[in-house]
């Protein structure tokens, strides 16, 4: 599980993150409910070990509950048996402007795909999705492609992007030295380990 938004041990911040399936239908709903009152700040949603396809209406009816709770969405963004997985969630963006996601992996190796989100942030939609770079800094440390990577991201725009680790896949010492190889700027940085998560989640 991508740990996009755990802060470092030493700050002393803590926060919930919980889960339901998008299959428990009006159990989920009262789930999402419950877990809202009692302050939980991120429902993390995976679409492979939970095994649901991201254009199922089922989901669509759990992400726009989460945005009227105002609850943020995490969702694993990289399934290899689906490679119209981002399009996808260009789709869910496009329907539930309202909720806020964040989509671990950047899509990994489908990253390039993730363009479409700068597309639709010219036509006012897609301010309210963030990426983590869980798994993919690691994976592509060093890589030929880091440059366009990079580029990705600056043209989708730093101020949505978050920090990740893997965690327990990688560490969050390799994670982070990862990040910081791909020569983000001090003030890039900034945004990406602390500043985006912290706006995203109400942290003062």
């Amino acid at each position: 599980m991508p740990s996009s938004l755990r802060p470092r041990p030493a700050t002393g911040v803590s926060y919930p993150v919980a889960s339901v399936h998008p299959a428990d239908g009006a159990d989920a709903m009262a789930e999402l409910d419950r877990l809202a009152a009692a302050g939980v700040k991120v429902i993390k949603l995976h679409p492979n070990s939970q095994n649901f396809d991201v254009s199922d209406p089922a989901v669509g009816a759990i992400v726009a509950r989460c945005g009227e709770k105002g609850l943020v969405v995490l969702f694993d963004s990289y399934k290899p048996w689906d490679l119209s997985e981002i399009g996808k969630f260009v789709l869910l963006t496009a329907q539930h402007p309202g909720t806020k996601l964040i989509l671990a992996h950047m899509g990994f190796s489908t990253f390039r795909e993730t363009l479409a989100f700068a597309q639709l942030r010219k036509l006012g939609i897609g301010g309210d999705v963030y990426f983590d770079l869980s798994a993919i800094a690691v994976a592509y440390d060093k890589a030929p492609v880091v440059p366009e990577l990079v580029w990705t991201i600056r043209k989708i725009g730093t101020d949505h992007f978050l920090f990740g680790s893997d965690w327990p896949v990688d560490t969050p010492a390799v994670a982070e030295k990862a990040v910081r190889d791909m020569g983000f700027t001090p003030a890039e940085q900034k945004q990406i380990f602390h500043d985006n998560a912290a706006r995203l989640i109400g942290l003062k």
